[in-house]
């Protein structure tokens, strides 16, 4: 199968997962775990529902196994986009994070803490998540033949490799043409990169040969990128404390933000993509839980919308965005690259 086809297929393959995953989430999930109170918010350390949270997280773990099944030719990244953007049906079920500040506007910055434990609880079971995906695909890819996922860019040699890295990063084909023919594709390409980062980083990411170290900084430089910028576009997304403008700004702010850091500095890693936001989402209830919140009657109604985004809405809207960045980002690459290549084969 050509490229076409086979980026086709991975993408109904997700496509189909995530639609199926949400009407899971939406209609059983959800029925698991939903509060007391029908319009309450969903939150585990808060309420000391922990048994609900043990339930979310053998969901988690059970859905992603069956959406690794169901995305055998995708990349496994694509999985785990499928299963979090799925699981945000839960999150549409839940009522606002108000409920919860007009019950403690006492003690809202205890409420902080509380929501920043559960953010590193929900971070760890999607790690785990991760890593039983990866173990999955290990297990199986083997016994599938041509139905495993096939990485397109695996049969490139070394100098081939290298020259995607360049091609990616620096914006250039071979012969020092613009490898991109539209101005927003150009704009997120090279240029901006240089913008940003300065011509010293975008002098490095051109090299032939990258050591270890090199990777290792661009991996860094790519997780800062995405974290800075996700925090700035949350914050100005969320222009309301309605339900669906706080879910909007986080999937959205992430999803951007995803896009940007792997556009200017892309590379087959995904770890920021879903790690990213749920630090983000720590670092928001670190900085309400130590900021200058008030607290006391009527202190609920105060508090900025960047603030009101629940645990369960970074691990969907979050990670899941930042992982559908990540995902188009790459996808976007490797098609050009591949184009890129057929060209000049039928040049040749």
């Amino acid at each position: 199968m050509t490229h076409r086809r086979l980026h086709w297929l991975e993408k109904l393959q997700v496509q189909l997962t995530a639609a199926g995953v949400l009407a899971v989430a939406y209609f059983l999930v959800w029925r698991l775990i939903r509060p007391a109170d029908p319009t309450g918010a969903v939150a585990f350390v808060a309420t000391g529902a922990l048994r609900d949270a043990g339930v979310l997280a053998a969901a988690v773990l059970v859905l992603t196994i069956v959406g690794g099944v169901t995305t055998l030719t995708a990349r496994p990244e694509g999985a785990m986009t499928a299963v979090l953007l799925g699981l945000g049906g839960v999150s549409l079920h839940s009522g606002p994070m108000r409920t919860l500040l007009w019950v403690r506007q006492d003690d809202l910055a205890a409420l902080y803490w509380q929501m920043a434990a559960e953010t590193v609880l929900l971070g760890a079971i999607l790690a785990a998540a991760a890593a039983v995906l990866h173990g999955l695909r290990r297990a199986i890819d083997g016994r599938l033949g041509r139905w495993a996922w096939r990485d397109l860019l695996g049969d490139f040699d070394e100098r081939q490799q290298r020259e995607y890295v360049r091609f990616v990063a620096a914006g250039k084909d071979a012969d020092g043409a613009d490898a991109y023919d539209d101005l927003p594709l150009k704009i997120l390409g090279g240029g901006f990169a240089r913008i940003i980062v300065g011509r010293a980083v975008a002098g490095r990411r051109g090299r032939s040969g990258a050591t270890p170290g090199d990777e290792m900084a661009r991996r860094g430089m790519c997780f800062a990128l995405l974290v800075a910028a996700a925090l700035a576009l949350v914050w100005l997304l969320a222009r309301s404390v309605d339900r669906g403008q706080v879910l909007f700004a986080v999937f959205g702010g992430c999803f951007l933000a995803a896009m940007l850091a792997y556009m200017v500095f892309p590379m087959r890693f995904s770890l920021p993509a879903w790690a990213g936001p749920i630090l983000v989402g720590l670092a928001s209830y670190v900085l309400a839980a130590t900021g200058s919140l008030e607290s006391g009657q009527g202190a609920w109604m105060r508090v900025p919308a960047c603030y009101q985004a629940l645990p369960l809405d970074w691990l969907t809207g979050g990670a899941g965005g930042g992982l559908l960045g990540y995902w188009v980002a790459s996808r976007m690459h490797e098609n050009k690259f591949l184009e890129y290549q057929e060209e000049r084969e039928e040049g040749a």
